[in-house]
């Protein structure tokens, strides 16, 4: 997928190959650069929110660089927190039960809550429509919109490639209400120092015994 930074380079190195382009080609490239989906694994961020769940609000943290990830979500039974590298494909929760920690390989189908950016990415995101500008959490957006087996999604997202807001068939599922942009030290996507891993596709059960154990103990 191209971005609108490209595109608009693209358009600006062609006028300067061509002098007797219009003096206006630039502009109206530029414009229509608007009308690519942005990238969203090319910024560093923190962005904190609010994501649905069976119609309650939960806080969310969404700490990006790139395509590292760490989302950490605070439920009724504790505090969850997700790591994903886009680069290596690895990706673990790490989880604290009677008072030891531990990280858990696992992969985005067994994650209890996905990154939002992973519905809107590549292939995906080519068939979506721009519908109009939007914001939210400060920030100016456009919102674009797609349907998928009979729903339609919308996602409000900066040029820089932040999610704002996300909605399915109309219901809203995630919402940032602030952003801070700037680099994001390494060790939020690395494992702490001293934790062990535990690959939970070598332990059936393990991901459900784990969440029951959260929730008897109040973790």
């Amino acid at each position: 997928m191209r971005t609108t930074a490209v595109a608009i380079i693209s358009a600006l190195a062609l006028v300067a190959c061509n002098p007797s382009a219009p003096q206006g080609q630039a502009e109206q490239a530029a414009e229509s650069a608007g009308d690519l989906f942005p990238d969203l694994t090319g910024a560093a961020y923190r962005a904190d929110g609010n994501i649905m769940r069976d119609g309650q609000a939960m806080p969310i943290v969404m700490i990006r660089s790139g395509q590292k990830m760490r989302m950490e979500v605070s439920t009724p039974e504790g505090q969850s927190v997700i790591v994903s590298n886009g680069e290596t494909g690895e990706s673990f929760i790490l989880a604290t039960v009677a008072g030891h920690t531990r990280a858990m390989r696992t992969s985005q189908g067994t994650q209890q809550f996905s990154d939002p950016a992973a519905s809107w990415g590549a292939d995906i995101a080519e068939s979506a429509t721009r519908t109009g500008a939007c914001s939210g959490a400060g920030q100016q957006g456009a919102e674009w919109s797609r349907t998928e087996n009979g729903v339609v999604n919308t996602v409000c997202v900066t040029q820089d490639g932040i999610i704002l807001k996300a909605a399915e068939a109309g219901q809203t599922v995630w919402e940032t209400t602030s952003v801070a942009r700037g680099p994001q030290s390494p060790d939020l996507f690395e494992v702490p120092p001293g934790v062990q891993v535990i690959d939970l596709g070598n332990i059936p059960g393990m991901a459900e015994a784990l969440e029951r154990a959260k929730a008897a103990g109040g973790q």
